[in-house]
């Protein structure tokens, strides 16, 4: 009778030993809390988890969490405001390791209240602002990589379209698009770049309304040679209707009726309707960014040993069919490179049956 009261006490044991080391393991693991601006199908959110899970890969000694904020399709103040305490009531109850805010909204709404926060580390990325627009320069728990503008990479791309055209002389570069706070900073720091020569980077052209967006773009060969486009979500219909315009409409009739190539310097200007982008590689701000955590989380380095950084890489996006209609020519590796990383979109053929 005692043998078989043993024997049936046995699995009981085993399992509450299993269940216990389970929760024991848990209880250790560190969490890391991923907090996106945007909506988990946006093509850069896409990309930058891409460039986190390569990092990442089968890491157990972390648990991994994800929010996303979706200010990109409700670019309103209220629907921020309310997206952002959700946000700091997501943090407040997983109590991360390490936070990892992602783009300026993330930090606006979000982030910037749990800097110098005991127990909370941030790694931040995509971060198109200086630092001291969210106090970050002189927290103590702050560290991660800037998003900046590839201007190298684009200066490079120009000069290769200008020589294959046959240009000389002085060639004129500007930036077009929106005038939202995003594209604001970005403006900034192109025109404090001095990576331009030889290139001349003129005056830019930011815009509320669809009609002034359409003049932009009509006139844009009296001040420039090449556009560059950054942003365009958020143009009005007009001065009296305050909808915004499709953004693929937008686009569109950019590339429809431009005097001048369109560069792209966002990834999903090319995706939207242009012919090519030069863009900042949203997969080196997820892995870089994901690095950092991994090293804070697994104690192998601590926050003193970590330097902020920015951007260093930058992608090539292509689309076939606008490509051929620009007229542009480039050297071939600008297509092997979008390609190598599944950037170039090829026309679809029609298939007879």
């Amino acid at each position: 009778m005692k043998n078989f009261k043993i024997h049936k006490l046995v699995p009981f044991i085993v399992t509450t030993v299993i269940f216990s080391y389970f929760i024991f393991f848990n209880m250790q693991r560190k969490t890391i809390l991923i907090l996106h601006s945007y909506h988990p199908e946006y093509s850069w959110v896409r990309d930058v988890n891409e460039g986190i899970k390569r990092v990442l890969k089968d890491q157990s000694f972390v648990n991994v969490r994800w929010h996303y904020m979706d200010t990109k399709n409700h670019p309103d103040e209220p629907f921020k405001e309310k997206a952002g305490a959700i946000a700091r009531k997501v943090i407040d109850f997983v109590r991360p390791d390490v936070l990892i805010p992602v783009d300026d909204d993330a930090q606006k709404y979000a982030a910037q209240f749990y800097k110098d926060t005991p127990g909370i580390n941030i790694v931040h990325a995509g971060i198109n602002a200086p630092l001291e627009k969210y106090g970050y320069e002189k927290a103590k728990n702050v560290v991660g990589i800037l998003e900046r503008i590839p201007i190298k990479g684009v200066k490079d791309a120009i000069l290769a379209f200008a020589k294959e055209r046959g240009m000389d002389g002085p060639i004129r570069v500007a930036h077009v698009s929106d005038n939202s706070f995003v594209v604001q900073s970005d403006d900034h720091n192109m025109h404090a770049s001095k990576d331009w020569a030889p290139l001349i980077f003129g005056k830019s052209f930011l815009v509320e309304t669809f009609d002034e967006w359409k003049k932009a773009i009509l006139e844009a060969d009296q001040h420039m040679d090449f556009m560059i486009v950054s942003n365009y979500r958020k143009i009005t219909r007009s001065k009296t209707d305050p909808k915004l315009v499709p953004f693929k409409e937008v686009m569109k009739w950019a590339f429809e009726n431009s005097p001048v190539p369109i560069i792209g310097i966002n990834g999903f200007v090319c995706e939207d309707g242009a012919a090519i982008s030069i863009a900042t590689s949203p997969f080196e701000q997820g892995e870089v960014a994901m690095q950092m955590a991994l090293d804070l989380a697994s104690g192998d380095k601590e926050m003193k040993d970590l330097e902020t950084t920015q951007t260093q890489q930058y992608i090539v996006i292509m689309d076939e069919s606008r490509f051929k209609a620009s007229g542009i020519q480039l050297p071939s590796v600008y297509q092997s490179f979008a390609r190598a990383i599944n950037k170039f979109f090829v026309q679809k053929k029609n298939i007879k049956s």
